[in-house]
């Protein structure tokens, strides 16, 4: 298992498509963070606010970037970056090297999550740091270390496991039903919250038979990423948390069963 995991690392490491989305999410984050407050002065300008009601409003809490340090739509180059990788094994026939060489086949579908949570790290980490360069650079703008800075890296670490929920379906597509494009149809769903309306279907068809005062979208890990933490309110934290949880464990563990089953091709 710590062979497959070195060779995943590697794998990704000399992944061009991993080095090349990972600048680029870092400098879109940052661009994006630098540009938004230089564009909000203008529009407050026309607002004719006062100074300093507008130089507030274009301050920036420390806790916020924690708290939300990826725009939805960028998850796109993320997904696109991991269904590469997750996928590239089975596209070059390379997995066929060494899957009769191992005591279980699906253990190298453990080793890709594992290295690929550790490839999702890297993106969130970086665009949380391209935010915070954004927002220091700018010079319409001030970075505010402010109290909830605790609340925020909680959060943080909520959103990174939610986005390994996302993955773990992700995995499942690419490694055991052997479907890039699906994968890739899901990335971006996932990034555009182009679900919801699926949500709210299912809302609409559970309050039929009786279910009512349910929300689909409470369980959903694409939902609860673009969601507003209170840390305060431990409980939504502990769902987001369960729900996690609960994807990943479903999702790897049917990617290792029908893995271990199907003949490598």
């Amino acid at each position: 298992m710590g062979k497959l995991i070195k060779m995943d690392f590697y794998r990704l490491f000399q992944s061009k498509t991993f080095w090349i989305s990972a600048v680029v999410m870092f400098l879109l984050q940052g661009i994006t963070s630098f540009s938004l407050p230089v564009l909000q002065k203008n529009l407050l300008r026309f607002a004719s606010l006062p100074a300093e009601n507008a130089s507030e409003m274009l301050d920036t809490k420390l806790s916020e970037i924690f708290s939300s340090p990826m725009m939805s739509f960028f998850m796109l180059i993320m997904f696109i970056s991991a269904t590469t990788f997750l996928f590239a094994d089975i596209r070059d026939g390379y997995v066929k090297n060494f899957a009769g060489q191992i005591a279980r086949k699906g253990y190298s579908a453990i080793s890709k999550f594992i290295v690929v949570c550790v490839h999702n790290a890297v993106f969130m980490l970086l665009a949380l740091l391209g935010n915070i360069l954004g927002v220091v650079c700018c010079p319409d703008s001030s970075l505010i270390v402010d109290s909830a800075v605790g609340s925020g890296i909680v959060v943080f670490f909520v959103k990174l496991l939610l986005s390994f929920a996302m993955t773990s379906i992700i995995l499942f597509l690419t490694t055991g039903l052997r479907n890039k494009t699906l994968a890739s149809v899901v990335g971006v769903l996932f990034s555009v919250s182009a679900l919801g309306l699926l949500y709210m279907a299912l809302n609409q068809l559970l309050s039929m038979v009786g279910i009512k005062n349910f929300d689909v979208s409470n369980y959903a890990p694409d939902q609860l990423f673009n969601s507003e933490f209170d840390t305060a309110a431990l409980g939504a934290v502990i769902n987001a948390v369960i729900v996690s949880v609960v994807f990943i464990a479903v999702f790897v563990c049917l990617t290792v069963a029908i893995f271990n089953k199907r003949d490598v091709k």
